[in-house]
Order: C-alpha cells, then sequence, then structure tokens
C-alpha cells in the first residue's frame, strides 16, 4: 500500500496566514498610493515654481548683460545770498564804572539803580577833609613862594643899584675893576635867585592845582547820559582811591550792540551798513532792525569765526543789555556751489560722492564735498562744475566706468 505525502509548502494556508498575506498587500497598496500622491504634489508644486525660477534668472541674467538704466539730472547753481540765523548776545552802546579819585567819606548819593540820569548829573558827593587840609597848606607854600619873589627881586633891585654907583665910580677911577666885578656878580646871582623863586612858585601853584581837582572828584558826576545799573555805596562808607571799588555802574541802551560770529565760508560777504533782524524769545512776534556796523577784520583760530557788530535802535527799551537775541542776515558768498538731490549723494569710505554720466554714457564717480544738508536737497561745495549729468538715485554697486543708459 503507498502511502502519497504531501511538502509543507503545499499544505492548505491557514486562516491567519491567509489574514497575513491581505494585511501585506494591502500595505503594500498604501505605500504605493502614498508614494503616488507625494510624486504628483511634486509634479504640481516644485516643477512650475523651479520653472519661474529658471525664467526669472535667464530674465536677470539678459538684464545684467543689459545696461542699467538711470535717472539724470543737472546740479543746480545755489543761491549766492544765504539767509542765516546766528546767536548774538546784546551789549549797551556805552557801559561805564564810575570810580572815586579822591578818598573820603560819602556824604550823600542822589542817583540809584534803574535811574536814567544825563551826561554830568550828579550822582554822589564826598567828604575830604585829609584833601581839604592839603589844599590848605598848599594855598600858604603859594603865598610863601609869593613872598618869596618879592624878596629875591627887591635883593636883586639893591644889586643893580649897587653895580650900577660902581661902574660910575670906577669910570671916574674912585673904585677898581675888581670891586665892579664882584657887584657885577652879585646882581647875576640875585637875578638867578628871582628865576629860581619863580620856578618855585609855579610848582607850588601845580601842586595847589592838583590838589583842587583831585577835590573836584569828591563830585561824582555822570559820564554820559544812561540808566544806573548798579549802586555800590552808602551814606558815610570810607572811599579809598586805591581800592579800585565802582560807586555805581552806568549803561546807556538807547542803542545796543549785539555781537555775532559770522563763519569762515560767509566772512567775505560781511560788510558795513549790511541790514540785519535781531528777534528775541522774550519779545514774541516781533524784530528790530538794525545794521552792521563793523568787524573784527580777523578769524578765531579755534572756531573759525569773524566777529561782527550790529547796533539796533532801542529807544522802548525794550532790548536790555545781556539779552539772549537771534540775528537774521543775508550773506552774500564769494564761492559757487551748487545743489543736488539728497538722494544722489553715495557715502563711500572716502567720503561723499556723486555718480555722473559722461558723453559715452559711462558711469564716473566724482568726490564732493557738502557745503550744508538741508535734508531733501545737498549743497555741493566742490566737485562739481554744474554740466555734469548727476545720477538721481545711484545705485550703491555701481562702478566707475560702468555702461549706462540714460531714461528720456
Amino acid at each position: 500500500m503507498t502511502v502519497s505525502t504531501l511538502p509543507p509548502e503545499s499544505a492548505a494556508p491557514s486562516s491567519l496566514d491567509v489574514a497575513r498575506s491581505s494585511r501585506r498587500r494591502s500595505g503594500r497598496r498604501w505605500v504605493a498610493l502614498g508614494i503616488g500622491s507625494v510624486a504628483l504634489l511634486f509634479a504640481i508644486g516644485y516643477l512650475p515654481r523651479q520653472a519661474r525660477r529658471s525664467s526669472l534668472a535667464a530674465q536677470a541674467a539678459q538684464i545684467a548683460r543689459e545696461p542699467a538704466q538711470v535717472s539724470v539730472i543737472s546740479p543746480v547753481l545755489a543761491q549766492t545770498k544765504r539767509p542765516l540765523l546766528l546767536p548774538g548776545s546784546i551789549l549797551p552802546l556805552e557801559q561805564a564804572k564810575v570810580y572815586s579819585r579822591a578818598n573820603g567819606y560819602v556824604r550823600a548819593w542822589h542817583a540809584d539803580m534803574g535811574d536814567h540820569v544825563e551826561a554830568g548829573a550828579l550822582l554822589a558827593e564826598l567828604d575830604t577833609p585829609e584833601l581839604d587840609r592839603e589844599i590848605e597848606q598848599a594855598r600858604a607854600s603859594l603865598a610863601q613862594a609869593d613872598v618869596g619873589i618879592l624878596q629875591a627881586r627887591a635883593t636883586l633891585a639893591y644889586s643893580i643899584s649897587t653895580r650900577e654907583r660902581y661902574l660910575s665910580l670906577t669910570q671916574l677911577g674912585l673904585s677898581s675893576q675888581q670891586e665892579l666885578e664882584e657887584r657885577k656878580a652879585q646882581a647875576n646871582v640875585d637875578a638867578a635867585k628871582v628865576r629860581v623863586a619863580q620856578t618855585e612858585r609855579s610848582a607850588r601853584a601845580a601842586q595847589l592845582s592838583r590838589l583842587q581837582q583831585l577835590a573836584s572828584f569828591a563830585r561824582v558826576l555822570a559820564p554820559f547820559a544812561g540808566t544806573v545799573a548798579a549802586r555800590n555805596i552808602e551814606r558815610g562808607t570810607l572811599i579809598s582811591a586805591a581800592a579800585g571799588t565802582p560807586l555805581f555802574e552806568i549803561v546807556a541802551a538807547s542803542s545796543v550792540r549785539v555781537f555775532v560770529q559770522v563763519p569762515q565760508s560767509l566772512v567775505q560777504g560781511v560788510r558795513s551798513g549790511l541790514g540785519v533782524r535781531v528777534e528775541v524769545n522774550e519779545v514774541p512776534g516781533e524784530s528790530f532792525a538794525g545794521n552792521l556796523t563793523r568787524s573784527a577784520g580777523a578769524l578765531d583760530p579755534e572756531s573759525r569765526t569773524m566777529r561782527a557788530e550790529v547796533q539796533v535802535p532801542n529807544p522802548e527799551g525794550k532790548l536790555l543789555p545781556g539779552m539772549y537775541a537771534s540775528v537774521r542776515l543775508e550773506l552774500e558768498s564769494a564761492r559757487r556751489s551748487y545743489v543736488v538731490p539728497a538722494t544722489a549723494i553715495l557715502q563711500r569710505k572716502t567720503g561723499p560722492v556723486v555718480v555722473t554720466v559722461d558723453g559715452e554714457a559711462r558711469v564716473r564717480v566724482l568726490p564732493v564735498e557738502i557745503e550744508r544738508d538741508s535734508g531733501a536737497e545737498i549743497e555741493i561745495r566742490s566737485g562739481l562744475t554744474g554740466s555734469e549729468r548727476v545720477i538721481r538715485a545711484p545705485a550703491p554697486d555701481l562702478v566707475d566706468g560702468a555702461l549706462v543708459s540714460v531714461a528720456s
């Protein structure tokens, strides 16, 4: 009897094997489906973007091979007259500290701070007892000198008469020539004594005059018409001329002086008689007309500015000495400058430059010096002649010699 046996592989699959096989087939289908979806998304998203990128790159390369298109402008000649606003300090037209030349005590004062005084007005009176005694002594000394002159003249008259008598006696032979010479010599000596006495009197008279003039300073007078800015004395105050303490301070402010510092670039426009306007914050909405009267004629080596003086009439006294003021004026610049848009300036390591286009449509980079920056416009001090074609807004990467296309 023959029994046939089947190999294990050919044995009928169990239900567990069937389930496993079914799951494997299902997983493969899902994997295939996922790969297909990714491929579809890749084809839908990436490939068009890549095509667009390639197109843009081709266009960029084409543009790079073509000259850059630029817009150009011509530099504008700046105005020669420059409106300028300068800070200034107001000072009185005249200002003086009044001292006393005489020593003494204050008897009375007649003007106080804020009072208006005329020229020669009496400000104060001093008592000068020591000086008064010196004057009395000088007068007595002068009287003594007068007496001395009289005595010398009397002696001279006697000597002259004696000389004349001896001259007659000598001619008659009654006196010797030596006696006559002695009398002549004595007359000459007495004449010299008269001159000495007269000189002594002149010296004593000068001394008296000096003391009297010094005594006149006991009346303290105003040197000019103005306002008393300070009074530093009281009645009974001891005044010493050597101490150097001012009794009063007088200012004349019917006209005031305003000092300003003009920059070096504009000093050539400073001239006498130039009209200006002065403004102060304390008088809003009002300006005061004045004239530039003088300048220093030299620059301050530290600030490179020149001091100039402006005089302003001040009849109502609105401008007070010591105020801060703003001075508006127009100065004519001797140097030509040009104005370009602020966008035309490029800042390089070597300094500011402008980019121009020459006759062959090639870029020329020109270094320039800036005079003034007003925000939207830049004033060029040097580097331009006015005939250039300046690129309005140059690209930072433009280099000298590059070919460009000028927009019409």
